[in-house]
């Protein structure tokens, strides 16, 4: 099979629109907010006006049945017109919620997490060593009191006002949160309150979760003031684990790439080159030692191809794993939040205090998560992509799969189908109805170096019908993932995993990446990790296997380039 090469999340959002819709119809909207028939006179509709429309659709009535239904079509305006009149916000979301289909546990709140001691550990004498270690490291430490809180803040505060305007991977750094939140911290575990393996940590948020009394920025210019009266679910969790805010952290404006209001976030190994996104900020100040974990979103790839192009571990849990609560909404149907961190035990450690329920996301559920990093390999049944397939990138070796198999695994080669074309419309139809009141008003001719504008213009014209009929292909398609899964724990593929990234985004099964050195030309690679639905702490197990042998993760960049 010919290969393909992967695409960026910019480049395939461009290619579906060109596919969906007819540039001259693009044309029509004009500056200005989006021109509206007045008055809710609609009676110049015509018969040859749904000439056109079925030409786009690819769809042909006769003219009799196009008179037949003229008269509704005409009275349609007014119903769309009465919509808009209510000036949604973003947080509004639709009155169904996307349910995965699969094997997965029996709904239940049960929580256990190893946090494994590490016996003769000790503070490092420098701070630039310290703001290297893991999760796992850090919390020990803290715990048993070889650093506190206020000191260990002091360090990553002095590393985002070192890198973050360099790099541009913060947005807005929140001292004064800190330090009372480090203080706190501290407080409470010298009077032996310790809450946990996140507790004195500092940490940074993607800019489009809500924090009360601070900015909200979405990365995107006309929301650059956009100040939110609420905080978003995931940052109640985490302050409830006690972990430290330090910053709120750069993403691609509106959720797409490296791009937001101040320019490019960079890649802190390649300043030259962008950090990838929409999770730009998250997983470039990881890579720079500027926080201690960090919380991104997905939809399509905005976890994994950061982490990737950053050289750190991100998690894309199932769909529903975590409340969106307080969340820009991009899509209701695949919106996912999940942590970006230094290796798979990290991961897990920030996935316990942040998973469940929560009523106000109707996409959240409760399922259990046990997390502990011992696991017998050779008793997984374990696939590998099929290498005849779509890989991305350079031709990867296959060395991987060697270690997979000095671990004790059996891997076998799985193949799995790519999703019809027409199921990639659903992430733009979604998209353009969360901000079709920010496209409609006119403020949208205020967001630069964005695709977007575009994009939620032009998936107005896909209709209702297509639409629909692109979520039951979805419906489908998780029934075709499963049986493709068959009886495997997980599946393996070499970099962000190509078409399985989309296929997974879609069917909400999780993904793993972890960094895997180089190739010959000195780039980064990856290996990708899939797993059924609510199962990510088996995949998290392997993978950290892998890293304990690797430990690609104690990798650094050279910051003084930055």
């Amino acid at each position: 099979m010919t290969k393909k090469p992967d695409l960026t999340r910019k480049e395939f959002l461009r290619a579906a629109l060109v596919t969906a819709a007819v540039p001259a119809l693009v044309g029509s909207v004009g500056a200005g907010p989006l021109r509206q028939q007045q008055g809710g006179q609609t009676s110049d509709i015509t018969v040859d006006d749904l000439k056109t429309l079925e030409k786009m659709i690819g769809i042909e009535f006769t003219d009799d049945e196009r008179k037949e239904v003229l008269r509704q079509v005409q009275q349609f305006t007014r119903g769309y017109e009465s919509i808009r009149d209510l000036h949604m916000d973003n947080s509004v979301p639709p009155a169904t919620a996307f349910i995965p289909q699969g094997k997965q546990p029996a709904a239940g709140k049960a929580t256990s997490v190893v946090h494994r001691d590490i016996p003769g550990i000790s503070k490092p004498s420098s701070d630039e060593d310290v703001a290297f270690m893991t999760v796992a490291e850090l919390s020990q430490l803290v715990k048993h009191k070889k650093i506190s809180p206020v000191e260990l803040t002091e360090i990553y505060l002095k590393r985002i006002d070192a890198y973050g305007e360099k790099l541009l991977n913060v947005i807005t750094p929140t001292h004064d949160l800190a330090r009372a939140q480090a203080k706190k911290a501290q407080e409470e575990i010298a009077a032996g309150n310790y809450r946990g393996p996140l507790h004195g940590l500092p940490y940074g948020l993607k800019d489009l979760y809500a924090v009360k009394g601070y900015p909200t920025t979405w990365g995107s210019g006309p929301h650059k003031d956009q100040v939110l009266d609420y905080n978003c679910a995931v940052y109640d969790k985490l302050t409830e684990a006690g972990a430290v805010l330090v910053g709120k952290l750069s993403m691609g404006a509106l959720a797409m790439n490296d791009v937001w209001f101040k320019g490019r976030t960079k890649d802190p190994w390649d300043p030259t080159q962008g950090s990838s996104g929409s999770s730009a900020g998250p997983a470039s100040c990881m890579a720079a030692g500027m926080v201690a974990f960090s919380i991104g979103t997905e939809t399509q790839g905005s976890i994994v191809s950061p982490s990737h192009k950053c050289r750190v571990t991100g998690l894309r849990p199932t769909f529903g794993r975590v409340s969106r609560y307080g969340a820009m909404t991009l899509s209701w149907t695949m919106d996912k939040a999940g942590p970006i961190c230094r290796t798979a035990e990290d991961c897990m450690l920030v996935l316990a205090a942040i998973h469940g329920a929560d009523v106000r996301d109707p996409g959240s559920v409760d399922r259990p998560l046990h997390w502990s990093p011992d696991v017998d390999i050779s008793s997984l049944k374990i696939g590998v992509l099929e290498q005849g397939q779509p890989l991305s990138g350079d031709t990867p070796s296959d060395d991987y799969i060697e270690l997979l198999k000095k671990l004790g695994a059996k891997p076998e080669s799985v193949k799995f189908s790519q999703l019809q074309r027409g199921v990639m419309v659903d992430l733009s139809v979604e998209a353009a109805a969360a901000f079709d009141d920010f496209t409609t008003s006119g403020k949208i001719h205020g967001l630069e170096n964005s695709f977007w504008p575009q994009i939620f213009r032009a998936y107005r014209y896909v209709t209702a019908v297509e639409s629909l009929q692109a979520l039951r292909a979805r419906s489908l398609a998780m029934k075709t993932i499963e049986e493709e899964f068959g009886d495997y724990d997980m599946v393996f593929a070499p970099d962000r995993g190509s078409f399985l990234l989309l296929n997974t985004n879609r069917t909400g099964h999780p993904q793993m990446l972890m960094p895997y050195g180089t190739n010959d030309k000195g780039a980064e690679r990856s290996v990708s990790v899939y797993g059924r639905l609510y199962d990510e702490a088996k995949i998290a197990a392997v993978v950290w296997k892998m890293q304990q042998e690797t430990e690609f993760y104690k990798l650094r960049p050279d910051l003084s380039k930055a």
